[in-house]
């Protein structure tokens, strides 16, 4: 459940992120995309805290995907600090989704064949 955390905690940076790279500097990231996408991801980990929905981790695949890839082509050639801050943030948060709550134990399936 440590990737969950982590991914609570991008969603923090997220929604600070409109105050720390001001409106100035922001050139077409919009405050209401990090406010939306930082709620998003912290629901979505919160979310997977608990059995019936502890795959919903994995829509943050789709939210990391647009991060990435909506600055890269709006705001091309030059990417100011605020589009890559929005990259960089989409960049870890698909590298934690792919991560299983349970990294640190066995599968499932290996425990019950252990346990014979």
């Amino acid at each position: 459940m440590w990737a969950r955390v982590v991914e609570f905690m991008l969603g923090c940076w997220l929604l600070c992120s409109p105050f720390i790279f001001r409106a100035n500097d922001r050139a077409g990231v919009d405050s209401l995309v990090d406010f939306g996408l930082g709620g998003l991801v912290i629901l979505l980990a919160t979310l997977a805290f608990w059995e019936p929905t502890r795959y919903a981790h994995l829509v943050t695949l789709v939210g990391s995907l647009f991060m990435i890839l909506v600055p890269r082509f709006t705001l091309s050639p030059e990417i100011p600090p605020a589009g890559q801050n929005f990259m960089m943030v989409g960049l870890l948060l698909l590298m934690f989704a792919m991560v299983p709550n349970q990294a640190f134990t066995t599968p499932r399936a290996w425990q019950s064949s252990l346990e014979r």
